[in-house]
Formats: structure tokens, C-alpha cells, sequence
């Protein structure tokens, strides 16, 4: 496990990073801004995912209990004409692991859930989510940046097919300090597929945050 810490006390700030599903635990230590399963996804996987047009991609806004994650995903599926093969079936129970995993670690049976396709600059400011915590995995383009402030000129960047959880302002007791923000894409021809799920108790109806 590789963790990277910043002196300052006042608020959270350290990311834990490994290529263990264990270290999203990780979140609810003191002193944790951020934990990242590094993972790299299967080169036959990415090359469909990437090869597909953009209106082929799922796009999905939906509260959904954990177990009925797979269905939804394959509705949003349905609707944008993503083709009905193993590496569809591959996205949707991908989103169900990553739901069944934040169910877990945060005692939340149902999920805000997100796929959304970024074209531009969405979210390109370093901002903290006013969320209790926040995952993101990026399928397709590049992914989340994270910053310490004063650090943004030179952001780490989580790795596409990575899983990053990220508290939020209403992480309970501890101030957090770190930033991130979706990368800015606009004017490259780049597009991004990312899963965003948040417990549902902290759904906001006007929420169009991206990361």
C-alpha cells in the first residue's frame, strides 16, 4: 500500500492507494482525503469501450437499490444502442461490484448512480463535492485529477479504470482538504465515460457535478 501524506493537520489530505479493493476501507481512517484502487482494465475491454460512437454510450441518472444496479445499467444500455455483447455485460457488473463495494464501506443500501459522457470541460475547477462521499471510475478518456490546494499546476491523475473515493464537506468530524476535477477535454476530440455513485441520502435533484 503506497500512501502519500501532506503535513498539514488542519484538515484531511492523505491518499492511500492499492491494487486491493480492501484499501477503499481505507477512507474512514483519520487523516484520509482520498483512497484509490489502482486497477488496469482488460485491453480488450478498453478498446471496445473506446471504439464505440459517442451516442452508443450509456448515460444514466437513477437512485437504485444495490441489487438492481446490473438492470439499470443495461436500460441506459438499451437506450443509447450500446451493442448487447460480453463487454456491455462486462460495464454493467463492473457498476455492480463498485455499488455492492460503496454499500459496504458506507452502510448505504441505496445509490445515487451516474454515467455520464463528457465532452467538454465540465467540473474543469478544483472543488471539494458537497457530498458525505464520492465514487468515481472512469471507463473511457482520462481520468479524475486530484490537488492539494496550492498544488493544482501539477494534479496526479487516477488512472482510467481506477477507483477513486473521495469524501466530500459533509464527511462527518474531519475537514477534508483535498480537490479534484474532471480534466479538461474540450477542443481534443476526447471523450469521457465515468460512473459516479454517491449514497442516496445525499441525492440532490440539481446536482450536475462531474469529476
Amino acid at each position: 500500500m503506497n500512501v502519500v501524506a501532506f503535513p498539514k493537520p488542519d484538515a484531511a489530505r492523505a491518499i492511500l492507494q492499492a491494487r486491493d479493493a480492501a484499501i477503499l476501507d481505507g477512507i474512514s481512517h483519520r487523516g484520509v482525503a482520498a483512497a484509490v484502487w489502482q486497477r488496469d482494465p482488460l485491453p480488450e475491454f478498453t478498446q471496445r469501450i473506446d471504439a464505440l460512437p459517442v451516442h452508443q454510450l450509456p448515460r444514466l441518472r437513477t437512485i437504485v437499490a444495490v441489487g438492481s444496479v446490473a438492470p439499470c445499467v443495461h436500460a441506459a444500455c438499451d437506450l443509447a444502442g450500446t451493442p448487447q455483447d460480453q463487454f456491455r455485460d462486462m460495464l454493467a457488473g463492473d457498476i455492480t461490484v463498485l455499488a455492492e463495494i460503496m454499500a459496504e464501506v458506507m452502510d448505504a443500501p441505496m445509490m445515487h448512480l451516474r454515467l455520464d459522457v463528457v465532452t467538454t470541460n465540465a467540473c474543469r475547477k478544483f472543488h471539494i463535492d458537497n457530498k458525505t462521499v464520492r465514487m468515481l471510475c472512469t471507463y473511457r478518456g482520462m481520468g479524475t485529477q486530484l490537488a492539494q490546494p496550492g498544488q493544482e499546476a501539477a494534479p496526479m491523475a487516477v488512472t482510467t479504470g481506477s477507483v477513486a473515493l473521495l469524501r466530500g464537506r459533509r464527511w462527518p468530524g474531519e475537514r477534508t482538504g483535498l480537490l479534484h476535477r474532471s480534466p479538461p477535454i474540450e477542443g481534443t476530440g476526447g471523450t469521457r465515460l465515468l460512473a459516479v455513485i454517491d449514497p442516496a441520502w445525499d441525492f440532490e435533484p440539481k446536482d450536475r457535478s462531474q469529476a
